[in-house]
């Protein structure tokens, strides 16, 4: 039971990291419009902030979505076949995926060691570049964990086909009134 409430807790965490950037992001956005029409110019440290949330946004909303089994599939033929050729597919794809973002998890690592060790900051706030550039390291780390979990349900359990740790393929065939 530990494992599962790490697992939500950090679900949560990431739920707040997205939802705060994005409101901070439209906040900053509607400030520089603001400072545009009175000021007549734009406030350069809001739009470098944006920016840094943005590789914030992108890489932690990567492993949220694997989380929540909300990520782009293309299985138009897959869904026609059955459970365990589903499954297996979905073993190959989730194991492959999980592989790569760790290989990328680790590029990106080193590539922020780099920045680190050159002592890059940025123009306007003067962050050290490295800090900014961080999340997508522990973004794709995650990612690759959350598909590394979602092989390990397929694998371990019987009732279904895991997209993610918790989340089944399952379609919603119930219709809606006044659609």
């Amino acid at each position: 039971m530990r494992f599962e409430n790490l697992y939500v807790a950090l679900q949560k965490l990431e739920a707040f990291i997205l939802s705060s950037s994005i409101l901070v992001i439209a906040g900053m956005t509607v400030l520089n419009v603001l400072a545009r029409a009175a000021l007549g110019r734009s406030l350069a440290w809001t739009e470098e902030l944006c920016q840094f949330l943005m590789v914030t946004v992108t890489f932690v909303g990567l492993s949220y979505a694997a989380s929540r089994a909300r990520h782009v599939r293309m299985t138009a033929i897959v869904d026609q076949l059955g459970v365990p050729v589903r499954r297996a597919h979905t073993i190959v794809v989730s194991a492959s995926t999980a592989l790569l973002l760790a290989a990328l998890a680790v590029y990106a690592a080193r590539y922020v060691h780099t920045v680190w060790a050159l002592g890059t900051v940025s123009p306007v706030l003067r962050v050290p570049m490295w800090v900014v550039d961080l999340p997508a390291v522990g973004g794709l780390a995650l990612g690759a964990a959350q598909y590394a979990l979602a092989v390990s349900s397929n694998l371990t359990r019987d009732d279904g086909v895991y997209l993610s740790h918790d989340m089944t393929d399952a379609y919603d065939d119930t219709v809606q009134p006044g659609i």
